[in-house]
């Protein structure tokens, strides 16, 4: 991820913990409702960036609005009590304008130009003087109470509002109807107390015994005391994922700042290093973006959690191609179609996804059939019979990294304002978090492709051995993965394979362009290369385990082979693997006095190894898996 777009996600991040903060500070004053709400609504325009609000509560005995509260960021307070009162001279209508139509359907809604919208009430910014160009109007709302509606006009310093604006208004409207609960529970539970203690007339001789009234104060007051315990929850959780990003951007840095004095250092020691220090240094400086973080996991994880937090019944992920200008699915709760290799890939505005990416907007869909943009092929999955959607995009500051798409809630209702909110709240985590890991796997793939060339020039020095280890990398993870290994062991049996030879950086350059017989001096220092090629490569902490294997790549399962004369499962499984996997690359290919030989022959000379010099299991695997054809890359091409 980069510095900019880090800092973005971050500071929306903060504006909300700020919103929240603030709130919960008036949850617990003891002000009127009035000066509260005014107060509340100038922190509101601080923290979304508008020039004027106001706040509206509903009063549904009389079917109206009223203005509870009305603030301009840059007038001064004559000419601002001027037009309050201008404005509250207004008798709104539940359903009339567009705070009407936000309190009526429960959803935000963002006017770019006011002057598009049949429904904007222009009469009211005409009487009070004041041009409004765009706004931003959300409802005021618990899970089971609508109380009004916040609405903010022309955002600053220039500009319309986002939808990073929209969903830290939703959330700070909800806040805000949260302190008017708590402020009416508490006032309920004063007045209710008041009465309680105010003395009562004597009881005649047939009176009823007087009503308990402290019980539903009682009541009352844990009401209150739970809601301001659920909105100090809440703001905990936002200063998690704030202590959260800020760990990671921490971390980050370190390593970056780690990886720079590393590769100085061994630019400044390269010359007086040994070819040995040398390689040990250059895997070291690779160490820290090549085995860290996995998109597959987070993809995975991200679905999840998302499915749960809306009690989605599926749930899909797409990722943007830049190049070739089309999404793909990266990952579906419930799609078996990744699993047997087909691909759903389309273009920007293709289906309810492609249309959430082309406007980089929420879509929220409660009848699929009525939708011209619903696609088959895109937003329905594997023996779910699609019927809601609710897509976003997944931008972190302004680039689209894909969309997030879930489908039909499990309960059977429609997907709801607070969902959406959830939905683009995770959004805007969730994207941040894939740019990073993406970044990382490319900048991984990129080092492994180092690694690999460092790897084939070391076997350079040996033209016979051109394109091995590249051959065995292949060879290794297709018995690996018929053996079932766990992802991080076939990451150190890839790595082994590429990397066991390296040993070789150390020995003289003329011994492998011999001719001829050679020396028992020359095969003591072959025979050496495993050991020091683990002695290259166990510096590095993400490459202890590569290490390991490569060390014991000649040992024996009868235990008569070397460095450590291990025996049967005493030896390292991977080094178990790459042994089999190396004898019949070396069969295959031929070499120096040896002819390749034919498939067959060669895996009768393997079998014949099993037991004494190799592992009967591992042989037997790799004996099915060759004549399945699923060992091609061994050999030189023939």
């Amino acid at each position: 991820m980069s510095r900019a777009i880090y800092f973005e996600t971050v500071k929306a991040l903060e504006r909300q913990a700020a919103g929240v903060q603030t709130l919960s500070r008036y949850a617990r004053s003891s002000a009127k409702r009035e000066q509260v709400l005014t107060d509340l609504l100038a922190k509101t325009l601080e923290i979304v960036g508008a020039d004027a609000g106001a706040v509206l509560l509903a009063d549904e005995g009389a079917g109206v609005f009223e203005f509870a509260a009305v603030q301009w960021a840059g007038l001064n307070p004559t000419e601002a009590s001027a037009r309050e009162k201008a404005l509250k001279l207004f008798r709104l209508k539940l359903n009339d304008g567009i705070i009407g139509q936000v309190h009526q359907t429960q959803e935000p809604v963002a006017l770019p130009d006011v002057s598009k919208n049949a429904v904007f009430r222009k009469d009211m910014a005409e009487a009070v003087k004041y041009e409004i160009k765009n706004l931003l109007a959300v409802p005021i709302q618990t899970e089971d109470a609508r109380l009004g509606v916040l609405e903010l006009f022309n955002k600053t310093p220039k500009g319309t509002f986002s939808a990073s604006d929209m969903g830290i208004a939703v959330a700070l409207g909800y806040q805000m109807a949260l302190v008017l609960d708590i402020h009416r529970s508490r006032n309920a539970a004063i007045e209710l107390a008041t009465k309680a203690s105010s003395p009562a007339p004597a009881p005649g001789p047939s009176a009823a015994p007087p009503p308990a009234v402290l019980p539903t104060a009682a009541i009352e007051l844990q009401e209150a005391r739970r809601i301001a315990r659920d909105a100090q929850a809440q703001l905990q959780e936002t200063r998690q994922l704030l202590d959260t990003a800020l760990q990671v951007q921490e971390e980050a840095t370190r390593r970056a700042a780690a990886l720079s004095e590393e590769l100085t250092r061994a630019k400044a020691m390269a010359e007086a290093a040994t070819p040995a220090q040398q390689m040990t240094r250059l895997l070291r400086s690779v160490e820290p973006i090549a085995f860290t973080l996995s998109v597959d996991q987070i993809l995975k994880n991200f679905a999840e959690l998302v499915g749960r937090l809306v009690n989605a019944q599926a749930t899909q992920i797409f990722l943007w191609d830049e190049r070739a200008e089309q999404f793909t699915l990266a990952h579906s709760t419930v799609s078996s179609s990744l699993n047997k290799g087909l691909v759903v890939a389309f273009k920007k505005g293709e289906g309810l996804a492609g249309f959430a990416g082309e406007r980089m907007e929420l879509v929220h869909v409660d009848d699929v059939t009525r939708d011209d943009h619903f696609s088959k092929s895109i937003d329905e999955v594997p023996g779910v019979l699609t019927k809601a959607v609710l897509a976003g995009p997944l931008a972190a500051n302004g680039r689209l990294v894909g969309v997030l798409e879930v489908i039909n809630r499990r309960d059977g209702e429609s997907f709801t304002g607070e969902d959406g909110v959830s939905l683009a709240g995770m959004a805007l985590l969730g994207a941040a978090a894939l740019e990073k890991a993406l970044t990382h796997r490319a900048l991984a793939d990129s080092a492994r492709l180092t690694l690999a060339a460092i790897s084939d020039l070391v076997d350079a020095r040996s033209p016979a051995e051109n394109g091995r280890a590249e051959r065995m990398r292949q060879g290794v993870l297709a018995l690996g993965e018929a053996l079932t290994m766990k992802d991080r062991e076939l990451k150190d049996l890839e790595w082994a394979a590429l990397l066991y030879n390296v040993g070789k950086i150390a020995l003289p350059a003329e011994l492998f362009t011999k001719r001829g017989e050679l020396s028992a001096k020359d095969r003591e220092l072959l025979q050496s290369v495993p050991v020091v090629s683990g002695q290259i490569l166990g510096p590095i902490p993400a490459l202890g385990g590569v290490a390991k294997i490569v060390r014991h790549v000649q040992e024996r399962w009868d235990g008569a082979g070397s460095p450590d004369r291990l025996a049967g499962v005493e030896i390292p499984a991977g080094a178990r693997i790459l042994a089999v996997v190396d004898l019949l690359e070396n069969l295959l290919a031929g070499g120096p006095g040896r002819k390749p030989l034919p498939l067959e022959v060669a895996l009768d000379e393997v079998e014949v190894c099993a037991e004494k010099q190799l592992d009967p299991a591992m042989v037997e695997t790799l004996l099915r898996l060759a004549r399945a054809h699923r060992l091609r890359a061994l050999g030189r091409p023939r």
